[in-house]
């Protein structure tokens, strides 16, 4: 996909929004969700068969004819998501009691103009919140994902000064040429979690995100061998503690102050989960009997953990459309 410069980004502010925004405040917890029904005709849920007790398999495979009723809130869920890092990137560059001034703007072009294979890995962790937040996990439909980690996508950060440099001196950009590529981020994809009464945490879901054109046992193997790490306390959940920080608002500020008790000393007594979310864009189709890329009657070899695991898989007839209608139609 070809760039030039763009003197605005549409759709990066909310309207209902304009207002903190312009004061330099942001509301970091996230609070937008589809609306169910198109959802589930959107990406409706395959018929598997029963699930071990401490593994399950979901399957939804997507009809890409049914997103058009859907598109509209699936953008705005997607880009609420990318929000924080926005936040991250203009902080400190922007006078905040002022709009940005067209082609000043740090976030310009965010997250467009960065390569395919970084938007499906979004998407890929933007399929595994949607799913925990609309169908739930584990049997419960009450997890919490107090925001996303993109914010810690500082290579690709990096990347875009230059390009919006680049940009901004005349230039042209193809932005999924092969030089364009650039690493993936490391840590929790995302993280999940339910609390009691009293807003103490109660369980943990670490969620694991891929997302592919084509199927590859390789990641699927890799993706397992990484959520079966020995650990309690996930590394996102600092990552999320200093994420909170810069907001002051008192939902963000609550949720600071469970998860610093979760830190200290709460994770010794929630409950740790699993979750594996793998999107791709194509499903088996030579043999008739496969439902899934992911195994459903057990655990995958490669995952050695000793904690429930929930594994999600994205059949997407139109990958490569849906990218661009959540992460390059704003641009």
């Amino acid at each position: 996909m070809s760039f030039r410069l763009e003197r605005s980004v549409p759709g990066e502010f909310y309207e209902s929004d304009e207002a903190e925004a312009s004061a330099g405040i942001r509301s970091l917890i996230r609070f937008r969700r589809v609306t169910l029904q198109p959802l589930q005709q959107w990406i409706p849920a395959q018929q598997l068969p029963p699930h071990p007790k401490r593994y399950r398999l979901r399957v939804w495979r997507e009809v890409s004819a049914n997103l058009a009723s859907l598109r509209d809130e699936l953008i705005a869920y997607a880009q609420e998501a990318l929000d924080d890092a926005r936040f991250k990137i203009r902080r400190g560059l922007v006078d905040p009691l002022s709009p940005f001034a067209g082609d000043e703007d740090p976030a310009a072009n965010y997250p467009a103009i960065l390569h395919r294979v970084t938007l499906q890995g979004y998407l890929g962790e933007t399929l595994a919140g949607l799913a925990v937040e609309h169908f739930g996990a584990f049997g419960k439909h009450d997890w919490h994902i107090p925001a996303f980690l993109f914010r810690m996508h500082n290579t690709e950060f990096q990347h875009l000064d230059l390009i919006n440099e680049h940009l901004l001196a005349g230039g042209e950009h193809e932005s999924d040429a092969e030089s364009e590529k650039r690493p993936g981020r490391t840590g929790d994809d995302a993280i999940a979690f339910r609390i009691d009464d009293t807003g103490r945490i109660t369980h943990v879901l670490t969620l694991e995100a891929k997302c592919l054109a084509r199927n590859n046992t390789g990641t699927i193997r890799k993706a397992h061998e990484k959520l079966s790490v020995d650990q309690q306390r996930p590394s996102g959940v600092r990552e999320l503690i200093n994420l909170l920080s810069d907001y002051d608002t008192p939902d963000a500020e609550a949720w600071q102050a469970r998860l610093l008790t979760f830190w200290k000393e709460g994770f010794r007594t929630a409950e740790r989960n699993d979750g594996l979310a793998y999107a791709v864009g194509h499903w088996p189709i030579k043999d008739e009997t496969q439902v899934s890329w992911l195994p459903a009657d057990k655990p995958h070899e490669a995952y050695t953990g000793k904690r429930l695991l929930e594994a999600m898989e994205f059949q997407l007839e139109d990958l490569e459309g849906l990218v661009d209608a959540l992460y390059r139609s704003q641009s």
